[in-house]
């Protein structure tokens, strides 16, 4: 029966705001650490509503937010807050489902001082920055066969941080490859700005000087519970399944040093009890051998019991069946239109459930030892379908889809709906019967649309269902579903409410409930050793207000419809080239949300106004609008459409009026644009670079920075290149139609204005400019080249569109598609352009030309027909935003290893940011998004490629390595040797 609570006991949500009192503290605060933190502080609207929020259901506008990058500006920080009377919490990505990593005091945000990643010798070890993202460690340990043991469904965005913080689990990690219990070392600043570096002897010799005391205090506890069996026996059975409800008490019976003790407890512990700085993991097996299978059971029970018997009695293997996937049919649902789920669908009934598997091991013989074993198990418990794969891209198929159910699940919502998600677990023994239990206590709560998916070999089950929380009687709904869930799985199952997802503010009122009053007494015991002032993190994991959970809920109103399914996940945010600059895609449509909210309520027009204004630079100037938010948004969602939309919006008629002259006047503008290039080539020759930077640097101050800033790398373009005597091509032939006397193939190639308008950085190789190299690489393939007429000022319209003037954007692109089509012959011969960009403009427009990028072109027609004649020792390769989007990343990468001994992928660098003229009028962007490149960069490398050639200069800027486009290195590895 659905349990409800009085109505009068809850009102109508209301949205956070920060109290002029709090206000004023955090303004003073950020005066107080003026010289002493060197990133950037915020106390403005904007900025403190943009980091409000994680990937929770919770929402806290912050007093304060201030970037750290050290020890000591945590110390710094911690003492400004003390003074202010403002807690503290610590983020990392802000991917937290609990509420862990929001508040209404100073929100301390990583920044890039904690990026720091060590593999020991052997690989047997690796210690890591909080800000190392786990995919990072784990791509850099992949050439060992190893990786950590936490392998949450979000590494491509989370950080160690929070995975330690948070003790973090996942798929293959089980009980016993988390932080807990693959931890080596651990350094950490306490509240009182105390450092403690357990591997360090010395440090740990002062520390246990120096907080006698509160070691003393944890000896205490630790003989306190050890002379407790029934104690002892609570935290055993809590700890043999996943469980990170309230602070990790089975430190104080595994370890008997204080100082162990210590460490353990950080594990866990939400930022709630010192700061995280640095971790050392001891790596786990990571098999190459891997085969990967999606099998439906007929229903849940038989799912059940199948998982019951591979789970091992709940022991944790790394060969054989290492992951098993519980996805009932109602999640399957929200994914069945995706391709990978294709083969499964004619074996999908209405109560259907499937098991996602993977089988690994060290050698092939073994993998199709343990694959056998799996299959006769699965055949004996009724699945209906058993197709086992060792195909890596179907593998990766099959765990983007689990590791998106968060967000796609998300996006099956009805729109303006919030995302409730939940995480827990139940001794695996029992599994058959929980999971049947906890769909039915969602039906009956009204939650049907509700799916549950999970890990299923520790019992870990996962269930996420929507709301609004503008209505008031959803908040009176949650809370009797909370104290439900609390009572089946705590009490009738002695499960945890939380598996691996942190207490947080989520289940904070029901920790005493799972753990009873005497374990509950421990916890706060520990927290008044650690942190007497209750200075971290306050009211998460332990909070006295029975109502916690149902406060400060978001509200997702209505705001646009290219955006409105996000459930502000964040895992889009590292593919964002402004990220930690300014705003991420998740921060442009929290923002977005929150000035729609303000217009349709009327509600504090000041703040809106505020808003608006604020929004132009952070929101909507620096936006590179490549949309690779899309390509890691599990949901395919733009928010750079919707920003280029927002700039339509806010262009008056000036700014029209300008663009339909630019748009009418493309080839004079061109013209202009390489004489001026032009003069600033000749400039340098006579006057410093650093002199000719600093006059344009002062010409952008006082023009407000409407003066474009050319750097060093950026030169004058080759121009149109000339027509090349083809018969192939009417207009010169004079005939209707080509003739086809030379027994050539014939190609269409468009060089792109960027390409005709900037040059490549010169170096030691003699390279040709890209027209230049595309020609010559095309006639010796033996390809008969035409060539659009009046090449100057022809475009594909994407830097009017990227700038919000999509009517010029159509009416550019329009024209020339038209006129390429003419030339292909109704599409009888292929269209070829030299930048990514282009090429996935064009090919948004109607028309009968095939457009190719160079990239695809030139591997699979061009290559084939060339002999490499010489190669470089290494090349540095950028994947441009349109490349990725179009998928040529293994193109391009190929296209280099020919042409080279082997090539080196910019991977700290998604989109590079100087998104088509952003480089030139808001080159911080640029700057910004290519600050780790340098690193990638092996000793030895001389050379770089991208696919667009603005996106060269910037990384030749940047990386100090000249970058050139991916035909101008083909040519010269294939150049005839005389």
């Amino acid at each position: 029966m659905q349990q409800t609570a009085p109505q009068s006991a809850y009102t109508k949500p209301s949205v956070h705001q920060v109290t002029p009192e709090r206000q004023a503290a955090g303004e003073r605060l950020v005066g107080r650490l003026k010289g002493q933190v060197a990133g950037r502080m915020y106390t403005d609207p904007l900025m403190t509503y943009a980091w409000s929020g994680d990937a929770s259901s919770y929402r806290l506008i912050p007093a304060a937010v201030v970037f750290i990058n050290s020890e000591d500006e945590v110390r710094a920080v911690m003492a400004a807050a003390r003074a202010e009377h403002l807690p503290i919490t610590f983020r990392a990505a802000g991917t937290s489902l609990s509420g862990q990593a929001v508040t209404d005091g100073v929100l301390a945000v990583l920044g890039d001082g904690w990026r720091t990643l060590n593999i020991h010798p052997g690989a047997e070890q690796i210690t890591l920055g909080p800000a190392i993202i786990v995919a990072q460690a784990n791509t850099a340990l992949k050439p060992f066969n190893k990786k950590i043991g936490p392998d949450p469904a979000s590494q491509a965005t989370c950080k160690i941080g929070g995975v330690v913080n948070n003790n973090s689990s996942g798929m293959c990690c089980g009980v016993t490859q988390n932080t807990y219990h693959t931890m080596a070392r651990l350094r950490i600043v306490l509240s009182d700005g105390t450092m403690l570096d357990s591997g360090d002897p010395q440090s740990c010799a002062a520390f246990r000087k120096s907080h006698a005391a509160m070691l003393a205090g944890l000896h205490e506890l630790h003989h306190q519970v050890t002379a407790d069996p029934e104690l002892v026996a609570l935290i055993a059975r809590k700890y043999a399944i996943k469980n990170t409800v309230g602070y990790s008490l089975n430190a104080l019976v595994d370890y008997h040093d204080p100082l162990d003790i210590l460490i353990h407890l950080m594990v866990g512990s939400e930022g709630t009890l010192g700061f995280v700085s640095e971790v050392t993991y001891n790596t786990v097996p990571e098999h190459p051998f891997k085969s990967t299978a999606l099998v439906p059971f007929p229903d849940p029970q038989t799912a059940g019991r199948a998982i019951i018997e591979m789970a091992n009695g709940g022991v944790q293997v790394t060969t054989g069946v290492t992951a098993a996937e519980y996805i009932e049919r109602r999640a399957l649902a929200t994914v069945e239109h995706l391709a990978p789920m294709a083969p499964l669908l004619p074996w999908l009934t209405d109560n259907s459930p499937a098991v996602l598997i993977d089988v690994t091991a060290p050698d092939q013989a073994t993998l199709e030892a343990e694959v056998a074993k799996a299959v006769e198990l699965l055949s004996r418990h009724g699945a209906t379908h058993i197709d086992f794969s060792t195909d890596e891209a179907r593998s990766h198929g099959l765990w983007d889809i689990r590791k998106g159910f968060f967000a796609s699940g998300g996006a099956a919502r009805p729109k303006g709906t919030g995302m409730l998600t939940e995480d827990v677990a139940a001794p695996i023994d029992r599994l058959a019967e929980f999971v049947i239990d906890m769909r039915q206590l969602l039906d009956d709560h009204g939650y049907e649309d509700a799916i549950i998916f999970g890990h299923a070999l520790a019992g870990n089950l996962h269930f996420q269902m929507s709301d609004d929380f503008s209505q008031a009687d959803a908040a009176a709904r949650f809370d009797a579903f909370s104290r439900a869930l609390s009572d089946l799985v705590s009490v009738q199952y002695g499960g945890s409410l939380k598996a691996e997802h942190g207490t947080g503010r989520a289940i904070a009122a029901f920790v005493e409930a799972e753990w009873g009053s005497a374990a509950y007494a421990l916890m706060h015991r520990i927290k008044a050793l650690f942190d007497p002032e209750g200075l971290l993190n306050p009211g998460v994991l332990l909070n006295t207000d029975d109502k916690i959970h149902i406060k400060h809920l978001k509200l997702m109103p209505l705001a646009d419809e290219l955006v409105d399914m996000c459930i502000e996940c964040g895992f889009c945010e590292p593919a964002c080239p402004s990220h930690q600059m300014t705003l991420s895609p998740r921060q442009r449509i929290a923002v977005t949300r929150e000035r729609a909210r303000l217009r349709a309520s009327g509600e504090d027009p000041e703040r809106l106004k505020r808003l608006d204004e604020d929004f132009q630079y952070p929101g909507l100037d620096t936006c590179a609008a490549c949309n690779l938010c899309s390509v890691r948004c599990p949901v395919g969602i733009e928010t750079g459409t919707m920003i280029m939309g927002q700039r339509a919006q806010r262009r008056g008629d000036t700014a029209r009026a300008i663009a339909g002259f630019v748009a009418d006047h493309r080839g004079s503008v061109e013209t202009l644009m390489r004489t001026g290039l032009g003069v600033a080539d000749v400039a340098r020759t006579i006057i410093p670079a650093p002199a000719i930077a600093a006059l344009t640097d002062t010409a952008r101050r006082l023009s407000g920075k409407r003066v474009p800033r050319v750097s060093s790398e950026l030169h004058r373009g080759p121009g149109t290149p000339k027509p090349r005597d083809s018969r192939q091509d009417p207009r010169q032939s004079g005939f209707p139609v080509p003739i086809s006397q030379t027994g050539r193939q014939s190609i269409v190639y468009f060089p792109s204005c960027a390409t005709r308008m900037f040059g490549a950085p010169s170096s030691e190789h003699g390279l040709l400019a890209v027209p230049d190299a595309m020609l010559a690489l095309l006639e010796r393939a033996g390809f008969d080249v035409v060539t659009p007429e009046h090449l100057n000022g022809q475009c594909c319209g994407q830097p009017f569109q990227s700038k919000g003037f999509p009517e010029e954007a159509a009416k550019v692109g329009g024209e020339l598609k038209r006129e390429l089509s003419a030339l292909s012959d109704a599409g009888r011969l292929s269209v070829v352009t030299d930048a990514s960009t282009c090429a996935k403009h064009l090919r948004e427009f109607p028309g009968d030309a095939p457009v190719l990028d160079s990239a695809q072109f030139l591997l699979a027609q061009v290559l084939p027909r060339l002999t490499i004649t010489q190669k470089l020792p290494v090349v540095a390769v950028h994947h441009n935003c349109s490349a990725q989007r179009l998928a040529e990343q293994p193109m391009t990468e190929a296209i280099a290893r020919a042409c080279s001994d082997n090539i080196a992928v910019l991977s700290s660098v998604t989109c590079c940011g100087y998104a088509g003229d952003k480089g030139l009028f808001v080159p911080e962007l640029n700057a910004h998004a290519t600050r780790f490149a340098k690193q990638d960069i092996p000793a030895g490398c001389t050379l770089g490629v991208s696919t667009v050639s603005t996106c060269a200069s910037g990384l030749s800027e940047h990386t100090e390595v000249p970058f050139v486009g991916l035909a101008s290195l083909l040519e010269w590895a294939s150049r005839p040797l005389h």
